[in-house]
């Protein structure tokens, strides 16, 4: 079979394999792909609508029923450039109705409601802020009257004689001489300190407690007071680095050098 353009097609085609051209005139294709006869309203397979909508003019070669895109109805009938409101459902042609706008409506009336409520909200606040100046402006008027003197009248002869006069005051004592504090040990973390130690101090300033080695009698140098929790380290290195690594978050090797530098072993006194 040939189509207007010449090209063969095997029989049982309705349209061009090459350019897409209808093979058979009298044919109509429903939207499920089933043949049906020209003169037919609906397919005979599936009920799909076939002519155009009562009253409605084929205008356009492209115009065609297709599956609802809205998911209302079966079928709506696509006019070419635009979606219309004519609609099929199970062999009856009937028109859509525009979706009710209450939604529209309800998310007006909260968006009104929500306006009033803010208007509402910042009037209130601005009426406190107003209370406020009131009042402190009240508070500074009463304390300038107050500040004010009543009586500008002349003390007496004897009212002199009474008032004690600045040389007459008695003479305070100068502060005696105060003790500087005590220095505190300078102490590098997870170095060894005596038992009992009052609390050393970092190079950086930081607060240092003497405190033991969680199930063991070693006591070092700890940013934290309490039990130093135990690395517990398996391979046999030595847990200061550990320690040193967990509370200063240095690396291992700047841990080796930190764990080198000068530290007090402390006093081996209570801490007070």
């Amino acid at each position: 079979m040939s189509c207007v353009n010449g090209h063969e097609n095997p029989d049982g085609q309705y349209f061009c394999g090459q350019c897409g051209d209808q093979l058979e005139p009298t044919v109509v294709i429903c939207a499920a792909g089933h043949a049906n006869a020209d003169d037919q309203r609906f397919c005979g397979e599936c009920g799909a609508p076939l002519a155009a909508p009562p009253g409605v003019e084929q205008l356009s070669a492209t115009a065609r029923w297709s599956v609802d895109p809205t998911g209302r109805h079966q079928y709506r009938y696509w006019e070419g450039d635009r979606w219309t409101r004519h609609v099929a459902d199970r062999g009856h042609f009937g028109a859509d109705r525009p979706p009710k706008a209450s939604g529209r409506l309800a998310e007006s009336v909260v968006a009104l409601v929500a306006g009033f409520v803010t208007l509402g909200l910042l009037l209130g606040a601005a009426a406190d802020i107003w209370v406020q100046l009131s009042r402190d402006a009240a508070k500074r008027s009463g304390t300038a009257q107050s500040a004010t003197p009543q009586d500008s009248t002349t003390p007496s002869p004897s009212e002199e004689a009474s008032a004690p006069s600045p040389t007459e005051s008695a003479p305070q004592e100068p502060p005696g001489p105060q003790e500087p504090p005590e220095p505190r040990p300078l102490a590098v973390i997870a170095t060894p300190c005596l038992p009992g130690s009052s609390n050393g101090t970092t190079a950086d300033g930081s607060v240092s407690y003497c405190e033991r080695l969680q199930d063991t009698d070693t006591y070092f140098w700890s940013l934290y007071p309490g039990d130093i929790p135990n690395p517990r380290v398996e391979d046999g290195s030595d847990p200061t680095i550990e320690i040193c690594m967990v509370q200063t978050l240095r690396t291992e090797p700047d841990c080796l050098e930190y764990l080198k530098r000068p530290s007090d072993p402390g006093d081996g006194r209570p801490v007070t």
